[in-house]
């Protein structure tokens, strides 16, 4: 029998509105609408970036200010693609691209990391909310913006880093991030296949 049509639309509006929730946090994010970017989270939430891995998403958002403060502005692109839903619980999975500039040694490069963002999701009365975010690394680039300059990169030292987010733990370094060499990524196939384990375990409801 063909699925009911009322849920059909609610599972319709329910996507449409998870995927407007990780579009608009990472909005809010780069245009500093820390506001925004607050109501997006749920207060227990937990968060795995290359800088931050703490629980609180209030707690997230105040790190979040004072390190653009430090370390700039860099921008993301997301493209939520897909979302499972069972009840009030959801996960959603999502293309992503992160955009930075900043500057090596006195030469201005330009980064970008390729990857997808990853969350669970909680419904409450005041609809959905973010109850985690985890960065799931593919690949990274680097270049400088004046294709003149020599790359300002020790070599040896970035073939020591992994091959997901190598040029990213180099430039946070140069921040004074100690980067976990262990986050999720594509080159770690195993690993990633036991997080989304768990993550179904969750979303049955365990």
């Amino acid at each position: 029998m063909p699925d009911d049509p009322t849920n059909r639309l609610q599972q319709f509006l329910d996507r449409e509105e998870l995927f407007d929730l990780v579009r608009r946090e990472r909005f809010a994010r780069d245009q500093r609408r820390f506001d925004v970017m607050a109501a997006c989270f749920h207060p227990d939430a937990y968060i795995r970036t290359s800088w931050y891995d703490g629980q609180g998403g209030p707690a997230y958002v105040e790190a979040t200010r004072a390190f653009m403060a430090r370390a700039g502005n860099g921008k993301h692109w997301v493209f939520p693609a897909y979302a499972r839903i069972a009840g009030d619980r959801a996960t959603v999975e999502s293309p992503a691209m992160i955009f930075s500039r900043t500057t090596l040694d006195s030469i201005e490069i330009d980064f970008h990391v390729f990857c997808r963002f990853y969350s669970r999701a909680v419904r409450d009365e005041e609809g959905w909310k973010l109850l985690s975010f985890h960065v799931l690394f593919e690949r990274d680039v680097m270049k400088p913006v004046n294709p003149a300059d020599s790359l300002p990169v020790d070599w040896a030292q970035l073939e020591t880093f992994r091959p997901s987010y190598k040029f990213l733990t180099y430039v946070q370094r140069s921040r004074g991030v100690n980067v976990n060499p262990n986050l999720l990524g594509d080159d770690r196939p195993e690993q990633l296949a036991e997080f989304h384990a768990g993550e179904e375990i969750w979303l049955a409801g365990a």
